[in-house]
């Protein structure tokens, strides 16, 4: 009976514990704030080597499998604001854009970050090894919360 219980522990009540205990998202003034394990900006090429996109990654640790998991990206798409940042004065590091589907303005800050540079997208490889349906996501609002 327990190992049935397990899978649906993981995956549904286990996000929604850390997000209630861990204060990591907050939604004062129209604006979504949270916290990730690692961001990183990655540029990808494409087999002829030329430059194709830049995207952020956002990750979360996971104790049971001990490698990141994706939970979301975007495409920077000429929108500077989407470039990660470092926050000399916290010690971390931070995107902050205007979020036009939920018309919000989110930032996500992480004390790690790495920059990178690949022919293989990293965030289609980590689909890989966890499904899209399975991923935590950034904070969503519902339309009575924005």
């Amino acid at each position: 009976m327990v190992s049935v219980f397990l899978p649906l522990t993981k995956s549904v009540l286990l996000p929604l514990l850390v997000y209630a205990t861990s204060g990591a998202g907050n939604n004062l003034g129209g604006k979504i704030s949270e916290r990730v394990d690692l961001i990183e900006l990655n540029h990808f090429y494409d087999d002829t080597g030329c430059h194709s996109f830049d995207q952020v990654i956002f990750y979360e640790w996971s104790h049971d499998y001990s490698r990141f998991h994706v939970i979301a990206w975007c495409l920077i798409e000429n929108d500077p604001a989407r470039k990660p940042r470092r926050d000399a004065g916290r010690g971390d590091y931070y995107v902050s854009w205007h979020d036009r589907d939920a018309n919000v303005q989110r930032e996500v800050r992480s004390p790690l970050f790495r920059e990178t540079w690949s022919q293989v997208d990293p965030e289609r490889a980590n689909k890989q090894l966890l499904e899209e349906k399975h991923r935590i996501s950034l904070l969503r609002l519902e339309p009575n919360q924005r």
